[in-house]
C-alpha cells in the first residue's frame, strides 16, 4: 500500500484529479487546505520581505491524501501529471508517495 501525497494550488485541478481517480477505481481521498511556507512567512510582518523568495506563495494550497494499492500508484501519478502538468517549476505543486505498512479504517479495503 502507498500514500500518495499531492499538493496542488488550483482547486479546479483538484476536482478534475478526483474525477479522474474515480475513472481508475481510486475512490477515496482526503483534501486539506493549507498554506505554504512562503505564504505563512508573508503573513508575519517582520518576515514580509522574505515573501519574494517563495514564488507563488500568495495562494492557498490543497493537499490531496490518497491511500492506494501499490499497483495503482503509477496510473495515479500519470493522472496527476496529465491534469496538473509536470510540476517542474516552483509553486506548481508536488506529488510523492510514501509506503504504508498497515492501515485500518478503510471501508471495504483497497481495490
Amino acid at each position: 500500500m502507498q500514500l500518495l501525497v499531492t499538493i496542488i494550488k488550483d482547486y479546479k485541478k483538484v476536482e478534475d484529479l478526483l474525477l479522474a481517480f474515480v475513472g481508475i477505481e481510486i475512490t477515496g481521498s482526503t483534501i486539506l487546505e493549507g498554506k505554504g511556507m512562503g505564504q505563512l512567512l508573508g503573513d508575519v510582518p517582520i518576515m514580509a520581505d522574505l515573501r519574494g523568495l517563495f514564488p507563488g506563495s500568495g495562494l492557498d494550497s490543497y493537499l490531496v491524501l490518497t491511500v492506494l494499492d501499490a499497483s495503482k500508484l503509477a496510473p495515479a501519478l500519470d493522472l496527476v501529471e496529465k491534469i496538473c502538468g509536470k510540476m517542474e517549476n516552483p509553486s506548481e505543486g508536488i506529488a510523492f508517495s510514501v509506503p504504508i505498512g498497515q492501515v485500518r479504517g478503510i471501508k471495504g479495503g483497497l481495490i
